[in-house]
């Protein structure tokens, strides 16, 4: 192996683990923040408040759901991206 490919390969390598690094803290922030299930400002929180626990659960699923997508499609983005270069 010539120096600049063993050079290449360690960059690579590093950028390898940076990844991994960065998708464990945020698989990890991911955890925290789904401990809360909030609705996130006061304005929703109280307009719930008065709504039978039903609609309250109907709510937090939609929360779930639409946060589930979302992180779908940033995932899908990110990877699509990756492959691409």
């Amino acid at each position: 192996m010539k120096l600049p490919q063993l050079k290449e390969m360690k960059l690579s390598h590093l950028r390898e683990k940076h990844l991994r690094w960065l998708w464990l803290g945020g698989f990890l922030l991911l955890c925290i923040s789904i401990q809360s299930l909030g609705q996130g400002c006061s304005q929703c929180l109280d307009s719930t408040k008065a709504t039978p626990p039903s609609v309250q659960a109907a709510y937090r699923h939609a929360i779930l759901l639409l946060g589930t997508a979302g992180a779908s499609l940033f995932i899908a983005g990110t990877l699509l991206l990756r492959r691409h270069r």
